[in-house]
């Protein structure tokens, strides 16, 4: 197709349509969205409103003046390849919650856990601790450490794995 000229068919058909997808997050809804209009069938999409990607970074940045990125207020333009790249960032969204969760639910039991963390230089630690607290403004885990009665404070990032005893 050359550039400026639209690809239109006498066949082709729009229509303006809300839907509801029920699912346990945005992320996860919008998966399943994009995977029922990515096919043959529809040519085109455009997604206005509904998605809410994006909020972890909104929360952190300095920035309180601006709205955060995708909140409805202007139309958000999704290309027939983006569904690929749209699904995995909702995947890692979703991926990142779901640690998040199993941390405060390790707290709230008191839950002694083995964390395997990578800190600079390829540095590997491997501690049985207690999880203290989860900041989420700067994603910061504080573990009291069982064995050496101390307290470190590590970025979320830092943590490769974690094992429930």
């Amino acid at each position: 197709m050359s550039q400026g000229k639209i690809n239109t068919s006498p066949n082709g058909h729009l229509f303006t349509v809300e839907i509801l997808i029920e699912d346990a997050t945005n992320g996860l809804a919008m998966e399943k969205l994009l995977r029922l209009l990515n096919v043959d069938t529809v040519k085109d999409y455009n997604i206005v409103k509904g998605i809410e990607l994006g909020k972890l970074i909104a929360l952190n940045t300095k920035k309180e003046s601006e709205p955060p990125p995708h909140t409805g207020k202007k139309a958000v333009e999704t290309p027939k390849t983006a569904p690929a790249a749209a699904a995995k960032i909702a995947a890692n969204h979703e991926a990142a919650e779901d640690i998040i969760n199993q941390l405060e639910g390790y707290k709230a039991n008191n839950t002694l856990i083995r964390l395997t963390v990578i800190k600079a230089q390829g540095i590997k630690l491997n501690l049985p601790c207690r999880i203290l607290n989860y900041d989420n403004s700067n994603q910061n885990v504080t573990v009291y450490h069982v064995d050496e009665k101390k307290v470190y404070l590590f970025k979320l990032n830092e943590i490769d794995d974690y094992v429930a005893f």
